[in-house]
C-alpha cells in the first residue's frame, strides 16, 4: 500500500504539472498580468496630466497634456469628463496613447473650478487608470446694460417715435427684457439683438410731449442674472426746420432745428443721437437734441452768448454729419459788400469773414474760422492780432477741447480717400504724408482722385460739402476779386514800399505792424475790413502768420492746387496756387 500510495502521489503530481508547463510555453495565455490582477508580461497601466491645475478664462480653449504608461502595444480607450456639463471635453491621442484634452471652458462661469478626468481602459488586460485635472475658470464678466452714446437730450413732436441704441455686455446666454416702462405718458419698447450684444430702444411721444422723460430698463439672461438702466432725457419739441446748408446764422438765446440732410441736398441722413462736438465761447450752447425718425436736430442756445459751434448727428456714436452755427446777431443782408466788375456783374460778398464775430478793424473778432480746402466744417483761428495761440473750445459740460492734427495714411489701395473719415472727423486736422508729394491733399494721394468739385470748382454751382450759410456760397476765382485791384503805391513807378491811402484797396498799419486791407466803396464811402487772420499750416495745422498775412479760399483749383487770394504787403491783388491742406479764411459771396 505504501508503494501504490506513492506511485498515485508521482503520477497525481506530473498529471498538474505538465499542463502548466505546456500553457506557459503557449501563446494563447489567459493570466492577466498588470492593473493589480497578477502577472508579470504588462506593465502597471497609468496615466498623468502635465499640471495639476490650469486657468482659463469664460469660453477659452486650452489644450490640457497627459501622458500613459504601461502601453506595451495593448489596445487602448482613453475618454475624459468634466465636472461642469457646460465644458466640452475631447481627446486626441498618438499612437502611444500620449495626447492631450481639448478642453473648452463654459461661456458662463460663477467661478467654480472644473474637474476635468481622464479614464484609460485596457478591456482585454482588464486593466484600467485615471487621471484629474483641475481648470481654475475665472468668473464671468457681470450682465451690464447701457446706452451706446451719452445722450442728454432728444427731439420730439406729438405722436412721434424716436430710437435709442444699447450695449449689453457680460451676455453667455440668451438676454430678455423683464420690464421696460417711461413716465410722464411716454410709451417704451425694447427689442434685443439676436447676438444679445445690444438692442434698440423705441420711445414714444404722447399728445404732449412734456419736458422730460425717465425710462427703466430691466434684462435677464438663461443664468438668472439681471441688470438694469435708468436714464433721464429732457424733451425738445420739433418746431419748424430750416432750409439745407452746412452753416446757419443764428441769434443768441434762440432754439435752431436743422434739417437733417447733407448740406443743401435733400439726401436724408441715418441716425440716432445728436450732440455738441465743440463750441468756442463758454455755456452758449444748452442742449442739443436729435431725432432721427424726424429728420431733425434741435439745438438751443443760451441768452447773451455768441460764437461759434460744431454740432453733429451720430448713428451709434459715429458722426455721420456736422453742422457750424455761427451764433451772432449779424444779419449778411444788412450792409454787404457789394462789387460791379468791369464785365457788369455785380458780386455780393457778406461784409465779413465767415464765423467772425465782428467786422471791427484791427480786432481778432474779425479773423473768423478756417477751412481746409473742399472741407464743409471749420477750425478756430488765433485769439489775438499777433497771436499764434487757437480761440478755446469747450464741451457741453465746460471742458477744454484741444486742437487735433493728424497725418493721414498713404493709400497703397488707390481707390481709397479720406471724405468719410473726415466726414466722422471733422475738428481733425489732416495733413498728407511728405512721400505722396507733389500730390498735397489731405483728401488723397492720387491726383486722379482728387476731387476738384468739392466746392462747385467745376460744375459751378454750390454743393454739399459748401460751407456758406443758406444763399451764399465759396466764391470763384476771377473777376469777383477785381476789387483788390484798386490800390496804388506812391512814386513814379508805383513801385515804392508805400500804398497810396486815397486808394480804395489800402493796406493798414497798427504801430508800424501791417495787420490787414481795408476796402473803401468809392460810391459810399464804406470800409470793409480783410484782417491778416493767417493760415494753418499743410504739415501739421499750427497756426502761421497771423497779423503778417492771410488768404482767402475760392471754389477754383488749378492742376492738384487750390486757387487762394493771398494778402501780404507785397501782394495786394495777388492770387496763388497752394496745397490743399491749407487752412484759410471764407469770404462768402451771395448765390
Amino acid at each position: 500500500m505504501m508503494k501504490k500510495n506513492g506511485l498515485f502521489r508521482t503520477l497525481l503530481a506530473l498529471a498538474v504539472a505538465l499542463p502548466l508547463t505546456v500553457a506557459c510555453g503557449s501563446k494563447e495565455d489567459p493570466t492577466p498580468s498588470g492593473g493589480g490582477e497578477g502577472g508579470s508580461n504588462l506593465g502597471t497601466l497609468s496615466a498623468a496630466f502635465a499640471s495639476a491645475t490650469y486657468d482659463a478664462n469664460p469660453g477659452e480653449k486650452l489644450s490640457l497634456p497627459f501622458t500613459v504608461n504601461g502601453v506595451e502595444g495593448a489596445a487602448l480607450s482613453v475618454t475624459a469628463t468634466a465636472s461642469d456639463a457646460a465644458a466640452k471635453v475631447t481627446v486626441s491621442t498618438d499612437a502611444s496613447y500620449q495626447g492631450s484634452v481639448e478642453f473648452t471652458a463654459p461661456s458662463y462661469s460663477d467661478g467654480t473650478p472644473v474637474t476635468v478626468t481622464l479614464n484609460v481602459n485596457d478591456p482585454a488586460n482588464k486593466r484600467t487608470a485615471s487621471a484629474t485635472t483641475t481648470v481654475k475658470v475665472a468668473e464671468s464678466d457681470p450682465l451690464q446694460v447701457a446706452l451706446v452714446s451719452d445722450v442728454k437730450s432728444m427731439a420730439a413732436k406729438a405722436g412721434s417715435s424716436f430710437t435709442l441704441p444699447v450695449k449689453i455686455s457680460g451676455a453667455t446666454s440668451k438676454v430678455q427684457v423683464e420690464s421696460i416702462t417711461a413716465s410722464n405718458g411716454w410709451k417704451a419698447e425694447c427689442a434685443i439683438d439676436a447676438d444679445n450684444a445690444g438692442g434698440v430702444i423705441t420711445l414714444t411721444a404722447p399728445a404732449s410731449v412734456g419736458s422730460s422723460v425717465q425710462v427703466n430698463l430691466a434684462v435677464k439672461d438663461a443664468q438668472g442674472r439681471t441688470a438694469s438702466l435708468k436714464f433721464d432725457l429732457e424733451i425738445i419739441e420739433i418746431s419748424t426746420a430750416g432750409g439745407a446748408a452746412n452753416s446757419f446764422i443764428v441769434k443768441p438765446g434762440s432754439t435752431v432745428t436743422i434739417t437733417a440732410v447733407k448740406g443743401n441736398s435733400t439726401q436724408k441722413l441715418q441716425f440716432n443721437t445728436a450732440g455738441l462736438v465743440w463750441q468756442d465761447e463758454l455755456g452758449m450752447v444748452k442742449s442739443v437734441s436729435g431725432n432721427g425718425t424726424e429728420g431733425v436736430v434741435v439745438v438751443q442756445l443760451n441768452a447773451g452768448k455768441s460764437g461759434n459751434a460744431v454740432v453733429a448727428a451720430m448713428n451709434d456714436g459715429i458722426i455721420v454729419w456736422s453742422w457750424h452755427l455761427w451764433v451772432t446777431d449779424y444779419d449778411p443782408d444788412a450792409d454787404p459788400f457789394v462789387f460791379k466788375a468791369s464785365s457788369g456783374k455785380t458780386y455780393t460778398f457778406m461784409d465779413r469773414n465767415l464765423g467772425a464775430r465782428s467786422a471791427t478793424k484791427y480786432s481778432a473778432d474779425a479773423f473768423g474760422l478756417l477751412y481746409q480746402w473742399g472741407r464743409k466744417d471749420p477750425f478756430v483761428g488765433a485769439d489775438g492780432v499777433t497771436s499764434a495761440a487757437y480761440v478755446k473750445k469747450y464741451d457741453i459740460a465746460g471742458n477744454r477741447i484741444y486742437e487735433e492734427s493728424r497725418e493721414r495714411p498713404h493709400f497703397s489701395d488707390h481707390k481709397l480717400h479720406m471724405l468719410d473719415s473726415s466726414i466722422a472727423n471733422p475738428s481733425v486736422f489732416y495733413s498728407a504724408p511728405s512721400k505722396d508729394y507733389p500730390v498735397c491733399d489731405w483728401l488723397t494721394n492720387e491726383g486722379e482722385l482728387q476731387n476738384h468739385d468739392l466746392w462747385g470748382g467745376v460744375s459751378g454751382g454750390k454743393t454739399i460739402y459748401d460751407p456758406c450759410p443758406e444763399g451764399w456760397t465759396v466764391p470763384a476765382s476771377g473777376e469777383a476779386w477785381d476789387f483788390r485791384k484798386q490800390y496804388k503805391k506812391e512814386g513814379k513807378l508805383n513801385d515804392s514800399g508805400k500804398y497810396d491811402p486815397s486808394q480804395p484797396w489800402y493796406i493798414e498799419y497798427d504801430d508800424e505792424y501791417c495787420i490787414g486791407f481795408r476796402y473803401k466803396d468809392p460810391s459810399s464811402g464804406k470800409e470793409y475790413w480783410f484782417p491778416f487772420a493767417g493760415e494753418k499750416t499743410p504739415n501739421d495745422g499750427s497756426l502761421y502768420s497771423v497779423g503778417g498775412g492771410a488768404q482767402w479760399h475760392t471754389r477754383s483749383t488749378s492742376n492738384t492746387l487750390a486757387q487762394v487770394q493771398i494778402l501780404a504787403w507785397g501782394n495786394p491783388a495777388s492770387v496763388t496756387q497752394l496745397n490743399r491742406p491749407y487752412a484759410s479764411s471764407i469770404r462768402c459771396v451771395k448765390e
